[in-house]
C-alpha cells in the first residue's frame, strides 16, 4: 500500500463520526462531501437474517438513479488499512478505484471505496434495516449532505420484522449460530490480514465453504 495519504469514498455508515472515528478509530486528516455520479447506491451487500438482511454498497448508476453521494475521507496508509479491516477483510467487500466529485469546488479525485464482492441483480437486493438506514440518515444530516440525498436516504424502504412466534424462534435459533460463526470470523480477519487488510485466499474459501 502507496505511504502517501489516499481518499477514501465512505458512503454508510462509515459517514457517522460515532462509527468512524470513536468505534473504528479512524483519524481522517481532511473529509469532503463529494459524489460518485457513475455509481448510486444499492443494499446487494448480505447482512445477517432476522436483523440486518442487507447491507449499503454502490453499483453502475443508470440515467434513472440517484448518484450516490458520501464523504471523501483522506487517511494515513495505516488508517485505509484499518477501514479495510474493520470492513470484514475483503469477506464482504471489495476495494474499487472510482472518480469523485467534491461538492465544495467540483474539483474531481481518485478515491477507493467499497463494492460488494458477491455482486448481484438489483432484483434480488434486500431491504435494510430500521436501524441500519438510520445510521446512514444520522449520517448525511451530520455532514450536510444535499437535501435532495437526504430525503432520498429517508424515503428508502426498510426491512419489518415479523411479530409472530415462528419469526421469533426462527431469529432466536439463528442468532443462537451466527453470534459464534461471527465471533470467529472477527478473530480471524484481525488474526489473518496481510498489509493491505484483506484475508488470504483461503480464508475466503472457507468462508464460501
Amino acid at each position: 500500500m502507496p505511504e502517501l495519504p489516499q481518499w477514501y469514498f465512505g458512503y454508510g455508515s462509515n459517514m457517522v463520526s460515532d462509527v468512524f472515528t470513536k468505534r473504528r478509530q479512524i483519524q481522517p486528516l481532511k473529509s469532503e462531501v463529494a459524489v460518485i455520479e457513475s455509481h448510486t447506491l444499492c443494499f446487494d451487500v448480505m447482512g445477517v437474517p432476522y436483523t440486518d438482511p442487507a447491507m449499503g454498497g454502490i453499483r453502475l448508476a443508470t440515467a434513472q438513479d440517484v448518484p450516490v453521494y458520501g464523504v471523501a475521507y483522506l487517511l494515513s496508509p495505516d488508517d485505509m488499512r484499518r477501514v479495510i479491516i474493520t470492513e470484514g477483510g475483503g469477506i464482504a467487500y471489495k476495494t474499487a478505484v472510482l472518480t469523485a466529485t467534491l461538492q465544495r469546488d467540483s474539483t474531481r479525485i481518485s478515491v477507493i471505496t467499497l463494492i460488494a464482492r458477491h455482486q448481484i441483480a438489483s432484483s434480488y437486493e434486500r431491504m435494510p434495516s430500521e436501524r441500519y438506514m438510520g445510521l446512514l440518515i444520522q449520517g448525511a444530516k451530520e455532514k450536510s449532505l444535499p437535501e435532495f440525498y437526504q430525503k432520498r436516504l429517508a424515503s428508502q424502504p426498510t426491512f419489518k420484522a415479523v411479530p409472530n412466534p415462528r419469526f421469533r424462534i426462527g431469529k432466536w435459533l439463528f442468532d443462537s449460530f451466527w453470534q459464534r460463526v461471527a465471533f470467529y470470523i472477527q478473530k480471524g480477519v484481525h488474526h489473518f490480514n496481510d498489509e493491505n487488510g484483506n484475508v488470504p485466499g483461503w480464508f475466503l474459501n472457507v468462508f464460501d465453504g
